[in-house]
């Protein structure tokens, strides 16, 4: 079963206690056991930290802060030796990186040319073709030998004709096509990560 946490979402959001929707949400609270309980440990862990005294702060935090500050001013003063030699770096892997983003984009682009819903096309050589009907008890015939029947525009015609017909009639019982085109999700996209 899942916990309510209407509560402590109205929390993360930062609403107002002087909101129409906080008050919404504490007539909730009154009335859901999930959300009344973490209203009730709320208020004990207030009451506990009220209870605490202020913590000690250490003597020498304002030495140690500006300290910290200083070093932090020479270090990027004195950063110049490593500078010029990032800049000269990020300058010569500049073409590099758009070279290798235009060979995915082009990359990209030829594979969704690709027809993904026919198989392979995989034809025997002319010795496996023979062996496959030599093995199958069929007269061996000659590839070459073979001639395709010619087709007039008059039959093309009445097909194309019997095909609409067809598929007007199993338009209901028609199954959708999947799609294999593939999902591009980016590395820094944070709402892919789950």
């Amino acid at each position: 079963m899942k916990k309510c946490s209407i509560y402590l979402d109205a929390l993360e959001k930062g609403t107002s206690e002087d909101a129409s929707s906080w008050q919404d949400v504490l007539m909730h609270a009154n009335r859901c056991p999930d959300c009344a309980t973490d209203m009730k440990r709320r208020g004990e862990m207030f009451e506990i930290m009220a209870d605490m005294p202020e913590p000690e702060y250490p003597s020498v935090l304002h030495s140690a802060i500006m300290s910290g500050i200083a070093d932090a001013n020479t270090r990027s003063d004195g950063s110049d030796e490593t500078g010029w030699f990032a800049r000269i770096f990020d300058r010569l892997l500049q073409p590099v990186e758009m070279a290798i983003s235009l060979a995915c984009l082009v990359m990209f682009t030829f594979l969704m040319q690709i027809d993904h819903s026919s198989p392979l096309d995989i034809r025997p050589t002319r010795s496996n073709a023979g062996r496959q009907l030599a093995a199958r008890g069929e007269p061996r015939q000659a590839v070459s030998s073979q001639t395709l029947e010619t087709v007039s525009a008059a039959e093309v015609d009445q097909f194309l004709r019997q095909l609409e017909d067809f598929n007007r009639s199993q338009h209901g019982h028609r199954q959708p096509q999947i799609d294999y085109t593939p999902e591009l999700r980016l590395v820094n996209d944070l709402s892919n990560r789950r």
